[in-house]
């Protein structure tokens, strides 16, 4: 169960005043309310950029700031929003009373709610007086308690440790309401970090607060988030306890329909830790029907969710896939609202229902006979998977594209590869023209995780040796393909396409081994989030016009890149291009350009960075960064025109060390820009390199060539090149999305 739901919208659209303009002249503030009204976005963007540029902005100013970016929240302008409330932060440079602290943990919360964690963690920091924290402070409390939510979010258990005791340090002796908050706070965390210890001295402090406080639906709510995290912990001795806070909450809360029918399923759930399904069973689908025919999908896909588990432990594997199959059903139908807010929502409420789900049909598929029938399920639910992981890491249902590829018309010559990672161990599904096929591999998740890691490791550092990076290719091979390696042979495969999960978006298919040469020798290939996230057409870029442009400069605190003039000077040629370099490489230059040019072509030569966040993924012009939000304000806002974007090239990307989320976000560019097919790197290479696969890349692709054929022709020149044959410099180049 998550945290108690966050009040930073709330507090920003309910509470600013909207009429307590200053220096700021209402009548820009009313033309940009009207724009937003009329849906003209990028106009009333460029309008509040240009109010941020030229005003002489005052501390006054900051509530017209704040509800101007409810304003740009309400019309999906994340980005925007976010960029407003961290000005008006700024106007508070250096806050001493109470008011000026309190307005900047309201902005910071107000970030929090819109997912720019970064930026929040850095206006609740400011807000917290540092200098004698540990003594008692209200918002000293209120800013360490939401900057431990943030770490926790994140995953860093460690961080959140330390801003709760700070919180806790800081917290007044007779503000139990607040001290009882973060100690369910404490006991989540405890759990997360499998710390026993520490969950019983903090459940302990709870029971200690309740005597003290007063019986109401607040207390309720308190109790069923400290059940749902000792739930989590699995341990059954922790039963009693649990069913001491559930029953201590009914008693509270005997008149709340939807709160009874919560405890209800705890319940269920705790008859189930004891050992007792049939009775969890019975209280589980009460739960269900105790919520009568107007039952919300949030509510209802859990409880199918934990009958189906229920189910499928019990070995009534139809029952469960029934169940299983409604839960979906349901996620389905509000997976952009349920995603939008924390990033532990997907791992704890989303991704185990798919993966319990795609078990079963697993399982079904061994099946003699309707191994195709099943199988097809499982690629369709994968896909499923990955629409709803690529719309928890951006926080945006609007990325999805229209026009997709088909999952079952696999093109003869085409195989469509989907490594599934989710279990202990991993599957390989394989899509040919001729059907769908499982090989379950020879090795367990973890081992597969180690070597996929290692390798990369291998093939990052130009030093590594021939003998040891391709023996480490040759044994991931083995241990991925080897299984379908006799299938891909017969069918005549001359394109793998791979739909990778997990840490393996962190390694490049074209470096793989097969004993005999790389991949990239024998096959054309790409990458995707999935075939039904891949835009189906493709047009012809013989003749199609390019926006080129890049920085060389070092600016930002980013190194130079010499190379970069080379590069656009050769694509200038080959493209028929301008370039924008440096300094006329700037935010409102790109912008105007991207978002109104019918250029088919992109490429963009600058340090671009892809980071577990993807309010920190950026790429770099000369003055400031460019935010994957406001590549999809500019360029991918083309595809609601009918002109969309069809090819975006980043030659100098990294993604953030080891970071699956970050390997995601590489992924998911293609999307935010509105992009039928992205080229980028996983890790930057030598500047030299980069020109010259680039040169040929678009050589390859003006002679005719499909969006494979090119890169693979590219990569093939640098490999054949001793200077750059190793896989550092050849190997990290994707083609994701549309190949052809």
């Amino acid at each position: 169960m998550p945290f108690p739901t966050r009040l930073g919208l709330l507090l920003l659209l309910g509470t600013v005043a909207s009429n307590l303009f200053a220096s700021i002249p209402i009548g820009r503030i009313n033309a940009i309310n009207e724009q937003l009204e009329l849906g003209q976005y990028q106009a009333a963007e460029k309008a509040a950029l240009a109010l941020l540029d030229s005003q002489q902005l005052a501390t006054d100013d900051v509530s017209t700031l704040e509800t101007l970016a409810g304003r740009f929240t309400t019309a999906g302008l994340r980005d925007q929003a976010g960029t407003l409330l961290t000005k008006a932060a700024e106007l508070l440079d250096a806050p001493q009373t109470s008011s000026d602290r309190e307005t900047l943990l309201r902005i910071g919360a107000s970030l929090q709610a819109l997912n720019l964690r970064s930026q929040a963690v850095g206006v609740l920091s400011r807000g917290i007086r540092i200098t004698g924290k540990d003594s008692a402070d209200r918002l000293n409390a209120a800013g360490f308690q939401s900057l431990g939510d943030l770490a926790f979010e994140t995953g860093d258990l460690e961080a959140a440790d330390s801003a709760y005791t700070n919180s806790e340090s800081a917290l007044q002796a007779d503000d139990l309401q607040a001290r009882a908050a973060l100690v369910v706070r404490q006991i989540k965390l405890a759990v997360a970090r499998a710390d026993a210890a520490q969950t019983m001295q903090r459940y302990k402090a709870y029971q200690g607060l309740l005597t003290q406080l007063t019986g109401d639906l607040s207390l309720a709510r308190m109790n069923l988030n400290v059940a749902a995290s000792l739930l989590a912990s699995d341990e059954p001795a922790w039963a009693a306890d649990i069913t001491l806070l559930i029953e201590q909450a009914a008693a509270l809360a005997a008149t709340d329909g939807q709160v009874m029918s919560e405890i209800e399923q705890m319940r269920g759930q705790v008859a189930a830790l004891v050992g007792q399904p049939d009775a969890a069973l019975v209280m589980l689908r009460r739960a269900l029907a105790g919520l009568g025919s107007d039952a919300m999908p949030a509510q209802t896909y859990r409880l199918y969710w934990q009958i189906g588990k229920l189910q499928a432990e019990a070995g009534e594997i139809d029952a469960a896939l029934i169940n299983y199959e409604r839960a979906i059903a349901n996620l389905d139908r509000i997976r952009g609202e349920l995603l939008q807010g924390s990033t532990l929502v997907f791992t704890e409420r989303v991704l185990p229902v798919y993966q319990g789900y795609i078990e079963l049909l697993l399982e079904k598929a061994r099946v003699p006979g309707q191994e195709s029938k099943w199988l097809g399920q499982v690629q369709e639910t994968l896909e499923g998977l990955n629409a709803a992981e690529i719309l928890d890491y951006f926080d945006d249902n609007c990325v999805l594209p229209r026009d997709v590829m088909s999952l079952s018309n696999t093109a003869a010559g085409t195989a469509v590869l989907y490594p599934i990672t989710l279990g202990t161990r991993p599957v390989l599904l394989v899509r040919t023209a001729n059907g769908i096929f499982r090989f379950d591999l020879d090795v367990d998740n973890a081992q597969l995780k180690t070597m996929a890691l290692a390798f990369r490791e291998a093939i990052t550092n130009p030093k590594t040796s021939l003998a040891a990076y391709q023996a480490q290719a040759g044994a991931l091979f083995t241990a991925l393909l080897g299984p379908a390696q006799g299938l891909i042979e017969r069918s005549a495969i001359t394109t793998l396409v791979t739909v990778p999960s997990a840490y393996l978006r962190l390694v490049p298919m074209a470096a793989l081994h097969d004993g005999e040469d790389f991949l990239v020798n024998r096959y054309q290939l790409a990458t995707t989030l999935g075939l039904q996230l891949t835009e189906n057409a493709s047009i012809d870029n013989v003749n199609s016009s390019a926006f080129i442009g890049g920085v060389s400069d070092a600016v930002q605190g980013f190194v130079s890149l010499p190379g970069v003039e080379t590069e656009l000077a050769e694509l200038k040629d080959a493209l028929s291009a301008t370039p924008l370099l440096n300094r006329n490489f700037s935010v409102a230059n790109v912008s105007s350009r991207l978002s109104s040019g019918n250029d088919s072509i992109v490429h963009l030569a600058t340090h671009g960075y892809f980071d577990g966040d993807h309010a920190n993924s950026f790429l770099l012009a000369h003055d400031d960064k460019i935010t994957l939000d406001r590549l999809q304000s500019t360029v991918g806002a083309r595809r609601f025109t009918g002109n969309p974007l069809d090819l975006l090239v980043l030659s100098a990307c990294e993604t953030a060390k080891g970071d699956e989320r970050a390997a995601l976000g590489l992924a998911g560019v293609s999307l935010k820009a509105g992009a039928r097919s992205t080229v980028a790197s996983l890790w930057p290479i030598a500047d030299a390199a980069t020109a010259m696969l680039m040169k040929r890349f678009y050589e390859e692709l003006r002679a005719g060539k499909s969006k494979a054929a090119a890169l693979q022709s590219a990569q093939q020149m640098l490999l054949s090149d001793p200077e750059w044959a190793h896989p550092n410099y050849w190997s990290p180049y994707l083609l994701i999305g549309n190949w052809l």
